[in-house]
């Protein structure tokens, strides 16, 4: 790809990203990326190419930034440790991508449906790679009989998912400054973890007869 093609999906990604694919101008991409309008369909054809290519990218991109570094396989809250500052690190660093893939995901109807397609394939790598990550931890751990892995792993998963949404709603409101703020939000995730390793009914006690 050349350096001028880069920049042009560098700068859609930004603006479609910011205003959406009807309000977004390609004479503002091309004037921001400093190339002629002509330029830019002479590389992408249609703004709706255009568009589709620029959630392709960020697509590469985000899963190329995931894939980087070892995971922590000791613990499930080293492991969400690890997972939820990532995330908030690629909330910084790729902020515009991520904002394209939510607001894409949140009008799949409107995507051509080769794109669906392509956006459906993502999210089902991404759900197998976090539940993949959970499981090679659940697998190693005494589990009691009857009680499944992949049960497990699903229940881990919800607590990691409403912790983490917790944190960016809190966020919302609250400027973050450093990564202190995840102490209450790890100690959470512990408190949590530890009701569902331990249960929380009373020995010899079951309420839901």
């Amino acid at each position: 790809m050349e350096e001028k093609q880069i920049e042009i999906l560098k700068i859609a990604t930004e603006e479609f990203a910011t205003n959406g694919f009807y309000q977004t101008k390609t004479d503002i991409i091309a004037e921001k990326a400093n190339v002629s309008k002509g330029l830019v369909f002479h590389y992408f054809k249609t703004k709706k190419n255009l568009y589709s290519e620029t959630i392709r990218e960020a697509i590469v991109q985000l899963e190329k930034a995931m894939n980087e570094g070892e995971y922590p396989t000791n613990s499930l809250i080293d492991l969400f440790d690890y997972s939820l500052k990532k995330k908030f690190e690629l909330a910084k660093s790729h902020q515009f991508e991520m904002q394209l893939i939510l607001d894409v995901y949140s009008h799949l109807e409107q995507l051509p449906e080769e794109m669906n397609q392509e956006i459906d394939d993502y999210l089902e790598r991404v759900n197998k790679a976090s539940y993949e990550m959970v499981a090679t931890i659940v697998r190693r751990l005494p589990l009691k009989n009857g009680i499944f892995e992949e049960d497990v792993v699903k229940l881990v998963l919800m607590i990691f998912n409403q912790v983490e949404l917790d944190a960016k709603k809190t966020m919302e409101h609250e400027k973050v400054t450093n990564l202190r703020f995840f102490d209450q939000v790890m100690f959470d995730a512990r408190k949590q973890l530890s009701i569902l390793e331990t249960g929380f009914l009373r020995e010899n006690r079951n309420f839901s007869r």
